[in-house]
């Protein structure tokens, strides 16, 4: 009968071998600590409004972006600190300062806030009052960039100016795409209609009617009223806004739907028109100014120096001037 034998280690080897496994886990622990650390040390940081731009860096300590695709898309300066080691990505408003002017996005169809009178060639109105005042207080100038309603957010997008305005709504869905400055005035939806109609139309019901004929602006929120809360009247869009009152004047259209402002605008220059339910408007808005997301230095900048036209009666000014 044959036996089997038993295999056997000496217990001197079966803890040498355990100390050697434990050495070399211990020995590749210290190995990645010393590489992190210094990978933290010699990494590039990038800084955007001062902060630490989180998840740009892989394990090797490289950008996974380029620093200036990033600076090109947030519309910013891109500039290299060798001293820190850091790749500092400029606010809106320190690139402003250094190019030496801003650039403003502004229709200029939208009496009284941004009208490009013709016969000048140059932009007018309470918005455009309003830049001029901005960009001095910047210390630059202002450059006007002719945009239009419906292409309003893709300009921006785009990077073709630095902030919109002229008499734009704030509302969510251009909150959601870019940011919009704190309000500086209230308005409402209303009609301006003939004269002679004032007694016609008295409510939206008495204008949504088959035989009523309405003209809108594309692009903006006249558009949008119009969709949402207008089903039986006959509706055309009108390219130019600045025609519609014009049509409404001469029986093409019977009534614009357009902010309580215009209309009482249209209506204190032309006595063929009136400007219904200025009062008691069919809708509550505010007006703001729009800009790029990301950028809390030029966020401030902005708000702050509306609060300071509002403390010092500016605003005010500009709605005596354009408005009253």
């Amino acid at each position: 009968m044959r036996y089997m034998k038993k295999s056997y280690k000496a217990p001197w080897r079966v803890g040498l071998t355990i100390c050697i496994i434990v050495g070399v886990l211990v020995s590749n622990m210290i190995f990645s600590f010393a590489q992190n650390d210094s990978l933290s040390k010699n990494s590039v940081q990038v800084l955007v409004d001062g902060s630490v731009l989180e998840g740009v860096l892989n394990a090797s300590g490289q950008t996974m972006v380029s620093a200036k695709a990033i600076g090109k898309v947030l519309g910013r300066d891109v500039t290299w600190d060798a001293a820190s080691n850091t790749v500092k990505i400029a606010s809106r408003l320190d690139t402003i300062i250094e190019r030496g002017y801003i650039r403003v996005g502004t229709a200029g169809d939208y009496k009284p806030f941004t009208y490009l009178n013709p016969e000048t060639n140059e932009f007018e109105g309470y918005d455009i009052d309003a830049a001029k005042m901005l960009a001095e207080e910047l210390g630059v100038k202002v450059e006007f960039i002719k945009t239009t309603w419906p292409t309003l957010m893709e300009d921006l997008l785009a990077d073709k100016f630095d902030i919109a305005m002229g008499g734009i709504s704030r509302r969510m869905s251009r909150q959601i795409q870019a940011n919009f400055s704190q309000p500086y005035i209230e308005y409402g939806k209303s009609p301006l209609i003939r004269i002679e109609d004032k007694e016609k139309y008295k409510s939206l019901e008495d204008i949504d009617q088959s035989h009523v004929h309405i003209g809108v602006n594309p692009g903006g929120t006249n558009e949008a009223f119009v969709k949402d809360n207008i089903k039986n009247a006959q509706v055309t869009v009108v390219q130019n806004n600045l025609d519609i009152p014009i049509k409404v004047a001469e029986g093409e259209v019977d009534v614009m739907i357009t902010d309580s402002i215009e209309a009482l605008f249209y209506a204190k220059y032309d006595d063929r028109l009136y400007a219904a339910l200025s009062d008691n408007p069919f809708t509550k808005n505010q007006m703001g100014y729009l800009f790029h997301r990301g950028d809390s230095i030029f966020a401030d900048a902005i708000n702050f120096w509306m609060d300071q036209m509002k403390l010092t009666g500016e605003f005010e000014k500009l709605s005596k001037k354009w408005v009253q």
